[in-house]
């Protein structure tokens, strides 16, 4: 695998206050991830999705 470097700005290192903060603009930087979420918030407004139905497994007793 290729060894590669990302970039951070140092006014982004210094506003990020947690691991979490840096990993969100991390995953805001991949044009591939935004595009799957601009794709995905299109089907949803355009009432394009399933409906998720929670399973429910019961517990066994013996």
């Amino acid at each position: 695998m290729k060894d590669a470097t990302v970039e951070i700005p140092l006014s982004v290192l210094s506003s990020v206050e947690t691991v979490d903060e840096l990993q969100d603009w991390l995953t805001a930087q991949s044009p591939g991830i935004v595009a799957e979420l601009r794709a995905a918030r299109a089907e949803d407004t355009a009432g394009k999705f399933k409906a998720w139905k929670p399973l429910h497994a019961g517990w066994r007793q013996s």
